[in-house]
């Protein structure tokens, strides 16, 4: 007898539609995973002491605050001076640091507990746990990527759109970062914006583990089409406009996510608290106290300290030419201080009211070669674009996965 042969054949009529998207992942390094394998049946065979035997039955935990891994193995029943031999185990060692949203898969068959956890490759650590004893193994488990399509008009913000079209919190925010370098989410969005997205699902023995990568998306922004596709070259995946040029560049438009503007770059503005005129050397963005500020450039932290003007400020040096300043903050991130370095994207810090500030916002300059300049008129230089050796090829996927939206699109 076979469990999970009818899931498939649901699964496969539901997607029936989007079943040959799988030949348009050719670009990837499929991440240690091959496509060619099938998902594997789950089989049971006769067993004569029916009465104690148990079914499997896998449930999915989520790691909250406040969850450990001592406390997780504590709920399953597993002997305190067990947990704290397998915690001491080296080879266990990166499987107990539970960070939170992470996933573990737990199941229970006749009084053995097994507990997998997928990494970043989708290679899965298999922790087994039996009275007094364990095992700890990595496995690689038979994967299948299903890509979909999703289409949505922002008709409020971009986040509440998407979510309404049931976009994965995790494909909105990968999209938030591609086109980060372009649109500026507090400043450019517009109702009637349009996006459309095609990104992967991945399962493992039908069952769905993670969301993957976007593989193509169009965002319509102000009449302007905006479209990329994922690519792989030198083992560095990224992504690229139709002409092949890399979308990322050296700075993000913006260090917060679905942020307000409250104040541009004015050199003539009167300042709400001093009541003088004295230039506003920075672009303010509107958010709640904590939100998360991130680094907009790859970098070196030049300062981070309090003044009475600033507050609690970071400077961050980029490439001996640029820098980024912010400030007002609530506090610094775990580990931000002077000499550190920082990656793009990565958060340095939250938003908060200290200095001279009126209320809860992040204060955000941009300097070239020690001069202040609008961060909003910046215009940053592209990563590498795809080199001559890969032109036709990227050609060719970019062809057919705009042509595939364009056939799956309604809007």
């Amino acid at each position: 007898m076979y469990i999970g042969s009818h899931f498939k054949l649901f699964l496969s009529i539901l997607l029936l539609p989007v079943f040959f998207i799988f030949l348009l992942a050719a670009d990837v390094d499929f991440r240690k995973t091959d496509l060619t394998e099938e998902i594997t049946p789950l089989a049971f065979t006769a067993s004569s002491d029916i009465d104690n035997f148990q079914l499997p039955s896998e449930s999915k935990v989520k790691i909250k605050e406040g969850d450990t891994f001592y406390s997780t193995l504590m709920s399953l029943g597993v002997d305190s001076a067990l947990i704290n031999e397998i915690a001491a185990d080296k080879q266990v060692k990166d499987f107990t640091k539970l960070k939170i949203n992470d996933e573990l898969f737990i199941e229970i068959i006749n009084d053995e507990i097994k507990i997998k956890k997928f990494d970043e490759d989708f290679y899965v650590d298999v922790l087994k746990v039996k009275g007094r004893e364990y095992v700890f193994e990595k496995e690689k488990e038979n994967l299948e990527r299903v890509a979909y399509f999703k289409e949505f008009i922002i008709t409020d913000s971009l986040y509440a759109s998407g979510k309404k079209a049931d976009v994965p919190d995790s494909v909105l925010g990968d999209l938030v970062y591609i086109f980060g370098w372009d649109i500026d989410y507090a400043f450019d969005i517009r109702n009637g914006d349009k996006v459309k997205i095609l990104y992967e699902n991945i399962y493992s023995a039908g069952k769905l583990i993670a969301y993957g990568d976007i593989l193509a998306a169009v965002f319509f922004n102000k009449g302007e089409k905006l479209s990329v596709i994922r690519f792989t070259q030198r083992g560095r995946k990224d992504y690229y406009s139709l002409d092949s040029s890399n979308v990322r560049k050296a700075f993000l438009r913006t260090p917060i996510e679905f942020a307000r503007i409250s104040s541009h770059y004015n050199p003539k503005r009167k300042h709400p608290i001093l009541n003088t005129i004295r230039a506003h050397k920075g672009t303010d963005y509107a958010a709640k106290t904590g939100t998360a500020v991130k680094v907009t450039g790859d970098g070196v932290i030049k300062n981070a300290s309090y003044s009475d003007s600033y507050g609690y400020h970071i400077d961050v040096m980029h490439f001996n030419k640029y820098m980024t300043r912010y400030a007002h903050l609530n506090n610094f991130a775990k580990g931000i201080k002077k000499g550190v370095k920082v990656e793009q994207g990565q958060t340095i810090g939250y938003v908060g009211s200290t200095g001279l500030a009126t209320g809860p916002h992040l204060h955000y300059e941009f300097h070239i070669n020690g001069k202040h300049t609008d961060p909003i008129k910046v215009e940053p230089p592209n990563a590498q674009s795809i080199n001559s050796y890969n032109k036709e090829y990227f050609k060719q996927l970019a062809n057919q996965r705009m042509q595939l939206i364009q056939n799956l699109s309604g809007i």
